[in-house]
Protein backbone atom coordinates (compact mmCIF):
# COMPACT_ATOMS: atom_id res chain seq x y z
CA UNK A 1 0.00 0.00 0.00
CA UNK A 2 1.47 3.64 -0.66
CA UNK A 3 0.19 7.42 -1.37
CA UNK A 4 0.14 7.94 -5.32
CA UNK A 5 1.24 11.98 -6.25
CA UNK A 6 0.89 13.72 -9.31
CA UNK A 7 3.43 16.33 -9.38
CA UNK A 8 2.71 18.95 -12.84
CA UNK A 9 2.29 15.85 -14.90
CA UNK A 10 1.32 16.82 -18.24
CA UNK A 11 0.71 14.33 -21.43
CA UNK A 12 1.16 15.84 -24.89
CA UNK A 13 0.55 13.28 -27.72
CA UNK A 14 2.31 13.59 -31.15
CA UNK A 15 0.47 16.39 -33.20
CA UNK A 16 0.26 18.61 -30.50
CA UNK A 17 -2.65 16.70 -28.65
CA UNK A 18 -2.80 17.81 -25.10
CA UNK A 19 -4.46 14.93 -23.25
CA UNK A 20 -3.94 15.64 -19.32
CA UNK A 21 -2.48 19.49 -18.15
CA UNK A 22 -0.44 20.37 -15.21
CA UNK A 23 -1.89 17.41 -12.95
CA UNK A 24 -1.78 17.90 -9.15
CA UNK A 25 -3.21 15.44 -7.07
CA UNK A 26 -2.49 13.28 -4.16
CA UNK A 27 -4.09 10.00 -3.75
CA UNK A 28 -3.86 8.90 -0.22
CA UNK A 29 -2.98 5.28 1.21
CA UNK A 30 -5.52 2.86 1.10
CA UNK A 31 -8.12 5.67 -0.51
CA UNK A 32 -10.72 4.71 -3.27
CA UNK A 33 -10.03 7.56 -5.18
CA UNK A 34 -12.50 7.71 -8.99
CA UNK A 35 -11.78 9.75 -12.08
CA UNK A 36 -14.59 10.44 -14.32
CA UNK A 37 -15.34 12.48 -17.15
CA UNK A 38 -16.39 12.77 -20.74
CA UNK A 39 -14.75 10.63 -23.43
CA UNK A 40 -11.13 12.44 -24.39
CA UNK A 41 -11.19 14.26 -20.78
CA UNK A 42 -7.58 12.39 -20.13
CA UNK A 43 -8.72 10.00 -17.26
CA UNK A 44 -7.91 6.86 -18.53
CA UNK A 45 -4.49 8.15 -19.96
CA UNK A 46 -3.43 9.60 -16.58
CA UNK A 47 -4.42 5.75 -15.15
CA UNK A 48 -2.13 4.41 -18.05
CA UNK A 49 0.74 6.81 -17.08
CA UNK A 50 0.68 5.56 -13.43
CA UNK A 51 0.65 2.26 -14.78
CA UNK A 52 4.18 3.38 -17.34
CA UNK A 53 1.94 2.64 -20.57
CA UNK A 54 2.00 5.82 -21.11
CA UNK A 55 5.20 8.09 -21.00
CA UNK A 56 4.76 11.59 -19.37
CA UNK A 57 5.75 14.44 -20.99
CA UNK A 58 6.56 16.70 -17.98
CA UNK A 59 6.20 16.40 -14.16
CA UNK A 60 6.64 13.69 -11.61
CA UNK A 61 4.36 11.09 -10.84
CA UNK A 62 5.49 9.12 -7.47
CA UNK A 63 4.23 5.68 -5.82
CA UNK A 64 5.20 5.65 -2.17
CA UNK A 65 8.73 7.83 -1.99
CA UNK A 66 9.94 6.34 -5.32
CA UNK A 67 9.38 8.37 -8.85
CA UNK A 68 8.12 5.68 -11.09
CA UNK A 69 8.61 8.12 -14.74
CA UNK A 70 10.81 5.65 -16.18
CA UNK A 71 10.73 2.60 -14.11
CA UNK A 72 9.08 -0.37 -16.26
CA UNK A 73 5.44 -1.24 -15.40
CA UNK A 74 6.18 -4.55 -14.23
CA UNK A 75 8.42 -2.73 -11.48
CA UNK A 76 5.95 -0.55 -10.09
CA UNK A 77 4.06 -2.81 -7.84
CA UNK A 78 0.34 -2.27 -9.33
CA UNK A 79 -1.99 -4.07 -10.68
CA UNK A 80 -4.20 -3.15 -13.58
CA UNK A 81 -7.72 -4.40 -13.80
CA UNK A 82 -8.69 -3.66 -17.61
CA UNK A 83 -12.63 -3.35 -19.16
CA UNK A 84 -12.12 -6.39 -21.41
CA UNK A 85 -11.28 -8.94 -18.61
CA UNK A 86 -7.43 -9.89 -21.15
CA UNK A 87 -8.38 -13.74 -19.67
CA UNK A 88 -6.18 -16.57 -21.30
CA UNK A 89 -9.14 -18.70 -22.56
CA UNK A 90 -6.92 -21.81 -22.57
CA UNK A 91 -6.39 -21.55 -18.79
CA UNK A 92 -8.34 -22.89 -15.84
CA UNK A 93 -9.73 -20.03 -13.76
CA UNK A 94 -6.65 -21.52 -10.59
CA UNK A 95 -4.00 -20.84 -13.52
CA UNK A 96 -5.10 -17.49 -14.76
CA UNK A 97 -4.78 -16.15 -11.38
CA UNK A 98 -1.87 -18.10 -10.70
CA UNK A 99 -0.22 -17.09 -13.83
CA UNK A 100 1.83 -13.66 -12.98
CA UNK A 101 2.86 -15.11 -10.01
CA UNK A 102 4.69 -18.13 -11.62
CA UNK A 103 6.62 -15.62 -13.91
CA UNK A 104 7.71 -14.35 -10.92
CA UNK A 105 8.85 -17.21 -9.84
CA UNK A 106 6.83 -17.64 -6.76
CA UNK A 107 6.96 -20.84 -4.62
CA UNK A 108 4.20 -23.41 -5.38
CA UNK A 109 2.70 -22.99 -1.92
CA UNK A 110 2.93 -19.76 -1.67
CA UNK A 111 1.41 -19.02 -5.04
CA UNK A 112 -1.38 -21.86 -4.39
CA UNK A 113 -2.01 -19.67 -1.09
CA UNK A 114 -2.38 -16.58 -2.66
CA UNK A 115 -5.08 -18.00 -5.30
CA UNK A 116 -7.10 -20.28 -2.58
CA UNK A 117 -7.19 -16.80 -0.40
CA UNK A 118 -8.31 -14.53 -3.37
CA UNK A 119 -10.58 -17.20 -4.63
CA UNK A 120 -12.32 -17.57 -1.09
CA UNK A 121 -12.57 -13.56 -1.03
CA UNK A 122 -13.99 -13.03 -4.59
CA UNK A 123 -16.20 -16.39 -4.28
CA UNK A 124 -14.26 -18.37 -6.82
CA UNK A 125 -13.25 -21.30 -4.81
CA UNK A 126 -16.19 -23.45 -6.85
CA UNK A 127 -14.89 -21.86 -10.26
CA UNK A 128 -11.08 -22.99 -9.80
CA UNK A 129 -11.04 -25.93 -12.78
CA UNK A 130 -13.61 -23.90 -15.08
CA UNK A 131 -12.60 -22.07 -18.03
CA UNK A 132 -13.54 -18.66 -19.14
CA UNK A 133 -15.78 -19.63 -21.64
CA UNK A 134 -17.62 -21.78 -19.04
CA UNK A 135 -17.85 -18.56 -16.97
CA UNK A 136 -20.58 -15.37 -17.00
CA UNK A 137 -19.10 -12.31 -17.61
CA UNK A 138 -19.73 -11.31 -14.06
CA UNK A 139 -17.63 -14.44 -13.24
CA UNK A 140 -15.09 -13.47 -15.33
CA UNK A 141 -14.35 -9.90 -14.45
CA UNK A 142 -14.11 -11.57 -10.90
CA UNK A 143 -11.36 -13.91 -12.09
CA UNK A 144 -9.81 -10.62 -13.67
CA UNK A 145 -9.89 -8.86 -9.93
CA UNK A 146 -8.42 -12.29 -8.72
CA UNK A 147 -5.34 -12.08 -10.67
CA UNK A 148 -4.83 -8.98 -9.41
CA UNK A 149 -5.29 -8.83 -5.77
CA UNK A 150 -3.21 -12.32 -5.87
CA UNK A 151 -0.44 -10.02 -6.38
CA UNK A 152 -0.58 -8.01 -3.37
CA UNK A 153 -0.18 -4.79 -4.79
CA UNK A 154 1.01 -1.35 -3.39
CA UNK A 155 -2.40 -0.09 -5.67
CA UNK A 156 -4.57 -1.19 -7.90
CA UNK A 157 -5.74 0.84 -11.11
CA UNK A 158 -9.36 -0.45 -12.94
CA UNK A 159 -10.18 0.68 -15.84
CA UNK A 160 -14.05 1.02 -16.44
CA UNK A 161 -13.84 -2.50 -15.85
CA UNK A 162 -17.79 -3.19 -15.41
CA UNK A 163 -18.97 -1.61 -18.88
CA UNK A 164 -19.23 -4.62 -20.72
CA UNK A 165 -21.52 -6.16 -17.65
CA UNK A 166 -25.25 -5.75 -18.01
CA UNK A 167 -27.17 -3.47 -15.66
CA UNK A 168 -27.85 -5.62 -12.86
CA UNK A 169 -24.51 -7.28 -12.60
CA UNK A 170 -23.60 -3.62 -12.96
CA UNK A 171 -24.68 -2.79 -9.10
CA UNK A 172 -23.75 -6.40 -8.20
CA UNK A 173 -20.12 -6.19 -8.99
CA UNK A 174 -19.88 -2.71 -8.08
CA UNK A 175 -20.77 -3.74 -4.54
CA UNK A 176 -18.39 -6.65 -4.17
CA UNK A 177 -15.87 -3.81 -5.50
CA UNK A 178 -16.59 -1.46 -2.51
CA UNK A 179 -16.89 -4.94 -0.15
CA UNK A 180 -13.42 -6.08 -1.36
CA UNK A 181 -11.78 -2.41 -0.74
CA UNK A 182 -12.58 -2.37 2.79
CA UNK A 183 -11.55 -5.86 3.43
CA UNK A 184 -7.78 -4.91 1.35
CA UNK A 185 -7.52 -1.41 2.31
CA UNK A 186 -5.53 -0.98 -0.82
CA UNK A 187 -4.75 2.53 -2.81
CA UNK A 188 -7.18 2.36 -5.59
CA UNK A 189 -7.42 4.40 -8.93
CA UNK A 190 -10.97 3.78 -10.85
CA UNK A 191 -11.94 4.95 -13.79
CA UNK A 192 -14.97 5.40 -15.34
CA UNK A 193 -17.38 7.70 -17.32
CA UNK A 194 -20.80 6.19 -15.96
CA UNK A 195 -21.34 8.84 -12.95
CA UNK A 196 -22.89 6.33 -10.78
CA UNK A 197 -20.23 4.27 -10.36
CA UNK A 198 -17.68 7.67 -9.16
CA UNK A 199 -20.81 8.70 -6.76
CA UNK A 200 -20.79 4.89 -5.18
CA UNK A 201 -17.89 3.66 -5.12
CA UNK A 202 -15.14 6.81 -4.41
CA UNK A 203 -14.12 7.75 -1.26
CA UNK A 204 -13.86 10.64 -3.48
CA UNK A 205 -14.10 11.64 -6.94
CA UNK A 206 -11.80 13.99 -9.38
CA UNK A 207 -14.15 15.35 -12.34
CA UNK A 208 -12.25 15.90 -15.46
CA UNK A 209 -12.87 17.82 -18.72
CA UNK A 210 -10.46 18.96 -21.37
CA UNK A 211 -6.93 17.11 -19.34
CA UNK A 212 -7.79 19.07 -16.67
CA UNK A 213 -9.17 18.47 -13.02
CA UNK A 214 -12.29 20.51 -12.78
CA UNK A 215 -13.35 19.47 -9.31
CA UNK A 216 -11.74 17.23 -6.54
CA UNK A 217 -14.00 16.61 -3.30
CA UNK A 218 -16.23 14.04 -1.74
CA UNK A 219 -19.26 12.54 -3.64
CA UNK A 220 -21.60 14.33 -2.16
CA UNK A 221 -19.58 17.36 -1.74
CA UNK A 222 -19.03 17.78 -5.27
CA UNK A 223 -23.04 17.03 -5.99
CA UNK A 224 -24.39 19.44 -3.57
CA UNK A 225 -21.53 22.15 -4.07
CA UNK A 226 -20.07 21.82 -7.50
CA UNK A 227 -17.28 24.92 -8.38
CA UNK A 228 -18.28 24.95 -11.91
CA UNK A 229 -21.45 24.57 -14.56
CA UNK A 230 -19.28 21.59 -16.21
CA UNK A 231 -19.18 19.47 -12.93
CA UNK A 232 -23.14 20.44 -11.91
CA UNK A 233 -24.22 19.31 -15.24
CA UNK A 234 -21.76 16.10 -15.61
CA UNK A 235 -23.17 14.69 -12.06
CA UNK A 236 -26.39 13.79 -11.55
CA UNK A 237 -28.97 11.38 -13.22
CA UNK A 238 -31.15 12.81 -14.56
CA UNK A 239 -28.96 16.11 -15.01
CA UNK A 240 -29.43 19.72 -13.74
CA UNK A 241 -31.42 21.31 -15.40
CA UNK A 242 -29.96 25.30 -16.55
CA UNK A 243 -31.95 28.47 -17.42
CA UNK A 244 -30.04 31.10 -19.03
CA UNK A 245 -31.22 34.68 -17.64
CA UNK A 246 -30.55 37.86 -15.65
CA UNK A 247 -30.27 39.35 -12.28
CA UNK A 248 -33.24 41.64 -11.54
CA UNK A 249 -34.08 44.15 -8.64
CA UNK A 250 -38.00 45.06 -7.70
CA UNK A 251 -39.20 46.60 -4.76
CA UNK A 252 -36.07 45.11 -2.36
CA UNK A 253 -36.28 42.44 -3.84
CA UNK A 254 -33.94 40.33 -5.98
CA UNK A 255 -34.62 38.04 -8.76
CA UNK A 256 -33.50 35.93 -11.49
CA UNK A 257 -35.44 35.79 -15.09
CA UNK A 258 -34.94 33.93 -18.12
CA UNK A 259 -35.95 30.16 -20.01
CA UNK A 260 -39.58 31.53 -18.72
CA UNK A 261 -39.66 31.71 -15.01
CA UNK A 262 -38.85 34.27 -12.45
CA UNK A 263 -37.69 33.26 -9.02
CA UNK A 264 -36.88 35.50 -5.64
CA UNK A 265 -33.34 34.52 -4.87
CA UNK A 266 -32.25 34.65 -1.43
CA UNK A 267 -29.94 37.21 0.36
CA UNK A 268 -27.28 34.71 0.72
CA UNK A 269 -26.99 34.49 -2.83
CA UNK A 270 -27.15 37.83 -4.07
CA UNK A 271 -24.54 38.41 -1.78
CA UNK A 272 -21.96 35.87 -2.72
CA UNK A 273 -22.89 36.78 -6.19
CA UNK A 274 -21.35 40.30 -5.10
CA UNK A 275 -19.02 38.93 -3.40
CA UNK A 276 -17.53 36.99 -5.93
CA UNK A 277 -17.27 40.61 -8.41
CA UNK A 278 -20.19 40.22 -10.50
CA UNK A 279 -22.67 43.05 -9.99
CA UNK A 280 -26.33 41.99 -8.74
CA UNK A 281 -28.10 43.94 -11.08
CA UNK A 282 -28.35 42.90 -14.41
CA UNK A 283 -25.54 40.75 -14.54
CA UNK A 284 -25.96 37.65 -17.09
CA UNK A 285 -26.09 34.45 -15.17
CA UNK A 286 -27.45 30.73 -15.41
CA UNK A 287 -29.63 29.36 -13.33
CA UNK A 288 -28.93 25.35 -11.91
CA UNK A 289 -31.86 23.68 -10.06
CA UNK A 290 -31.82 19.32 -9.72
CA UNK A 291 -34.39 17.63 -10.67
CA UNK A 292 -35.18 16.95 -6.71
CA UNK A 293 -35.41 20.58 -5.95
CA UNK A 294 -38.75 20.51 -7.85
CA UNK A 295 -41.61 19.30 -6.74
CA UNK A 296 -45.74 19.54 -7.13
CA UNK A 297 -46.73 20.63 -3.74
CA UNK A 298 -44.92 23.51 -1.75
CA UNK A 299 -42.19 22.14 0.39
CA UNK A 300 -43.31 20.18 3.93
CA UNK A 301 -46.71 21.20 3.50
CA UNK A 302 -45.79 24.59 3.97
CA UNK A 303 -47.89 27.38 1.89
CA UNK A 304 -46.77 28.47 -1.06
CA UNK A 305 -43.97 31.09 -1.48
CA UNK A 306 -44.35 34.01 -3.70
CA UNK A 307 -41.20 33.75 -6.26
CA UNK A 308 -40.76 29.74 -5.58
CA UNK A 309 -43.10 28.24 -8.23
CA UNK A 310 -43.56 28.75 -12.24
CA UNK A 311 -45.95 26.75 -14.34
CA UNK A 312 -45.09 24.34 -17.51
CA UNK A 313 -46.47 21.68 -19.73
CA UNK A 314 -45.65 18.25 -19.00
CA UNK A 315 -45.07 16.25 -21.88
CA UNK A 316 -43.38 13.48 -20.88
CA UNK A 317 -43.84 11.10 -17.59
CA UNK A 318 -41.57 8.40 -16.37
CA UNK A 319 -42.91 6.40 -13.44
CA UNK A 320 -39.96 4.93 -11.42
CA UNK A 321 -42.12 3.36 -8.68
CA UNK A 322 -42.34 5.77 -5.67
CA UNK A 323 -41.17 8.31 -7.82
CA UNK A 324 -41.60 9.99 -11.02
CA UNK A 325 -39.86 12.17 -13.84
CA UNK A 326 -41.92 14.61 -15.40
CA UNK A 327 -40.39 16.18 -18.72
CA UNK A 328 -41.08 19.40 -19.68
CA UNK A 329 -39.97 22.08 -22.48
CA UNK A 330 -38.83 25.45 -21.33
CA UNK A 331 -39.67 28.69 -23.54
CA UNK A 332 -36.60 29.03 -24.79
CA UNK A 333 -36.29 25.55 -26.17
CA UNK A 334 -34.67 23.65 -23.45
CA UNK A 335 -35.77 20.66 -21.37
CA UNK A 336 -36.62 20.79 -18.11
CA UNK A 337 -36.96 17.33 -16.09
CA UNK A 338 -38.49 17.40 -12.13
CA UNK A 339 -37.88 14.22 -10.06
CA UNK A 340 -41.30 13.91 -8.11
CA UNK A 341 -43.61 11.80 -6.01
CA UNK A 342 -44.99 9.45 -8.08
CA UNK A 343 -48.84 10.57 -8.67
CA UNK A 344 -51.29 10.67 -10.84
CA UNK A 345 -50.40 12.62 -14.02
CA UNK A 346 -51.40 12.91 -17.77
CA UNK A 347 -49.26 14.24 -20.63
CA UNK A 348 -50.14 17.58 -21.82
CA UNK A 349 -51.40 18.60 -18.18
CA UNK A 350 -50.74 22.24 -17.08
CA UNK A 351 -48.75 21.92 -13.83
CA UNK A 352 -46.80 24.25 -11.02
CA UNK A 353 -43.52 23.30 -9.98
CA UNK A 354 -42.19 24.61 -6.58
CA UNK A 355 -38.49 25.11 -5.78
CA UNK A 356 -36.09 24.69 -3.38
CA UNK A 357 -34.68 27.68 -3.30
CA UNK A 358 -31.79 25.88 -0.76
CA UNK A 359 -30.77 23.70 -3.85
CA UNK A 360 -30.46 26.77 -6.51
CA UNK A 361 -27.19 27.44 -8.18
CA UNK A 362 -26.50 30.60 -10.00
CA UNK A 363 -23.41 30.44 -12.65
CA UNK A 364 -20.91 32.29 -14.70
CA UNK A 365 -22.17 32.25 -18.34
CA UNK A 366 -20.28 29.39 -20.33
CA UNK A 367 -19.20 25.99 -19.92
CA UNK A 368 -17.15 26.30 -17.06
CA UNK A 369 -18.88 29.17 -15.55
CA UNK A 370 -17.78 29.60 -12.16
CA UNK A 371 -20.53 28.37 -9.44
CA UNK A 372 -20.92 32.12 -7.54
CA UNK A 373 -23.09 31.19 -5.47
CA UNK A 374 -20.97 28.54 -3.79
CA UNK A 375 -19.80 30.65 -0.30
CA UNK A 376 -23.65 30.97 0.46
CA UNK A 377 -23.85 26.72 -0.23
CA UNK A 378 -21.12 26.24 2.03
CA UNK A 379 -21.83 27.87 4.86
CA UNK A 380 -25.26 26.84 4.91
CA UNK A 381 -26.79 30.28 4.93
CA UNK A 382 -30.11 30.09 3.03
CA UNK A 383 -33.06 30.28 4.19
CA UNK A 384 -34.87 26.82 3.55
CA UNK A 385 -38.26 28.77 2.85
CA UNK A 386 -36.22 31.06 0.41
CA UNK A 387 -37.05 34.31 1.75
CA UNK A 388 -35.09 37.09 0.86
Amino acid sequence: MAEVHFENVVKVYPGNVLAVSDLNLTIENAEFIVLVGPSGCGKSTTLRMVAGLEDITEGVIRIGDRVVNDVPPKDRDIAMVFQNYALYPHMTVYKNMAFGLKLRGMPRVEIDQRVQWAAEILGLKELLQRKPRALSGGQRQRVAVGRAIVRQPAAFLFDEPLSNLDAKLRVETRAELKRLHRRLATTTIYVTHDQEEAMTLGDRVVVMSDGLVQQCDTPLNIYNAPKNRFVAGFLGTPPMNFFEGKLRRDGGESYFEGGGIRLRLPKAHIQSVEEAGSASQGVEVALGIRPEGLSLRPLDGREAQPGQSFSMVANVIEPLGSAMDVYCDTQDGNRLVARVRAEPLEPDQQITLHVDMTKVHLFEPGTYGRNLTLPAIESGTLDPVGAA
